[in-house]
């Protein structure tokens, strides 16, 4: 069976039509490049008539099409890309075009399609479970035999956890493809892949709700983005098994090849996969709209260094907003305090000012950033803490000085505000921080997290360079005694 992957380009030509209405079949060709698809009709669905043109210019929620070589294929949620008339000796046609960033190949499907599971190659996955090793072995030379390697691909049984809030059961596994002539070569392709299985059949929203999740906390784990290249469905009413091109917003896929590069492996997490995965679900809604913020500005392709650390101070209130309580009192007794205030603004304040003011009162029961921030580092033990923020393990006050100036431009903080370069040493540290108490969030033991920051990782590499400047190039290694180094570090 042909497979796909979401960052090949291919291109299917066949004949092409709406499902509903007039099933009147088009030539064309769909071109799948860079993340969309690009169908390219010889004429138009809706037939030519006397008076005004009509063009099916309206978006189309299917496009079914059968190729030349007897493939199934649906376009869904295609955009209408541009149409013209065209005169000649064959006549006039009106030749249009279609934009679309799914595609399914291999059955007929729709929005309202339900599927029994999802299947998904995850780049980088394999490495980060430590599972599907190929084994090598040399055969010395002995008198009676040549020397000779051994390769042993070892079969792996999907391993599969229960994930009772959804209803649903992860599993993770080994695929392998073998080819060649076996006497002249001999080729091994193995990836680890993601089935989700819910109890039910579900449609695609669903399945890419929980993908979305899964691959969030792998992110977390690793170190770098871990969204999938390749999507399989098994529809529920045939039990056909259909590839998906999917066009992701974000189309970065984890660029680690070798275990020292990722910043957590399964083996070094000291907590149990099944549990972890089920913390998380069971407590994804609490984060899930400040994960998105946390996951976009930790996977970006390097920003602006004021727009990244910007971002991930917002990031890091919105955990806080998510986990912890975020007022100095109680709702109920803040109320006699608001009214108190606000009845206490004279009577020659302007109206707009008047409101501007209720506004800030209205709020003014908030923890403000400084406190928030305080907070989530006494989440931290000393070891964590002093590793992630240097010196005396506390948050430096040069953070919300500088949010503050580039918020609100408040000329008070200005001269409190990191330069360029203490800005782009706190992002590196705003990361960490980010990352650390999202892992201890799902329950990774503290002491994982530290000898993760003391790894051989890129990214906690340049922290441990940071924290000791004066070290030699390469890697870092540091004894628990080295961290008072760090406690020399300026503030900024």
């Amino acid at each position: 069976m042909t497979t796909y992957a979401i960052p090949d380009d291919v291109s299917f030509t066949g004949a092409w039509w709406l499902p509903t209405g007039v099933t009147r079949k088009i030539p064309g060709t769909l071109a799948w490049s860079k993340n969309k698809a690009a169908l390219e009709l010889h004429d138009s669905f809706i037939p030519l008539r006397s008076g005004p043109l009509l063009q099916s210019s309206q978006p189309q929620p299917v496009i079914h099409g059968t190729t030349t070589d007897s493939k199934l294929v649906s376009v869904l949620d295609a955009s209408w890309s541009r149409g013209n008339v065209s005169f000649g000796q064959a006549g006039m046609q009106r030749p249009e075009s279609f934009l679309s960033h799914m595609v399914a190949i291999g059955a007929h499907v729709d929005k309202e399609t339900l599927y029994t599971e999802v299947r998904v190659r995850i780049p980088g996955l394999q490495t980060l479970l430590g599972i599907g090793w190929i084994e090598e072995t040399l055969v010395q030379k002995t008198e009676h035999s040549p020397a000779c390697m051994i390769y042993r691909a070892n079969g792996v049984q999907e391993e599969r956890i229960g994930i009772p809030p959804i209803s649903a059961t992860l599993g993770w596994g080994i695929d392998r493809h073998f080819s060649g002539d076996r006497l002249t070569k001999l080729s091994i392709t193995s990836a680890a892949h993601l089935r989700i299985a819910p109890d039910q059949p579900r449609n695609l929203d669903w399945f890419f709700e929980q993908l979305f999740k899964v691959t969030t906390l792998l992110a977390f784990i690793a170190g770098a983005p871990m969204i999938a290249d390749q999507v399989t469905v098994k529809v529920a009413a045939s039990n056909a098994d259909a590839h998906l091109l999917v066009g992701w917003n974000n189309p970065v896929y984890c660029p680690h090849r070798n275990a020292h590069e990722f910043f957590l492996l399964r083996g070094t997490m000291a907590v149990n996969l099944d549990a972890m995965f089920q913390t998380w679900f069971r407590t994804y809604d609490t984060v899930a709209a400040p994960s998105q913020l946390a996951l976009s500005v930790l996977s970006s392709e390097k920003p602006w260094i004021h727009v990244e650390f910007l971002l991930l101070m917002q990031a890091l209130e919105g955990f806080h907003r998510a986990v912890a309580d975020g007022t100095y009192m109680s709702p109920d007794d803040y109320e006699s305090v608001r009214h108190a205030l606000a009845t206490a603004i004279p009577a020659s304040v302007g109206a707009n000012h008047r409101d501007a003011l209720k506004s800030r009162i209205k709020y003014g029961n908030e923890l403000s950033l400084r406190k928030r921030l305080h907070d989530l580092a006494g989440r931290l033990d000393a070891p964590l803490r002093e590793r992630i923020f240097g010196g005396t393990g506390t948050v430096p006050p040069k953070w919300v000085a500088t949010r503050n100036y580039y918020t609100h431009w408040d000329e008070a903080s200005r001269n409190d505000a990191l330069d360029t370069q203490g800005m782009y040493n706190a992002t590196v540290r705003l990361r960490h921080f980010l990352r650390v108490l999202y892992l201890d969030f799902v329950g990774v033991p503290q002491e994982a997290i530290a000898k993760a920051l003391d790894g051989t990782n890129a990214e906690s590499q340049h922290l441990l360079q940071i924290n000791h400047p004066a070290a030699s190039f390469g890697y870092v290694n540091v004894s628990s005694t080295d961290m008072a180094e760090s406690k020399a570090e300026k503030s900024n």
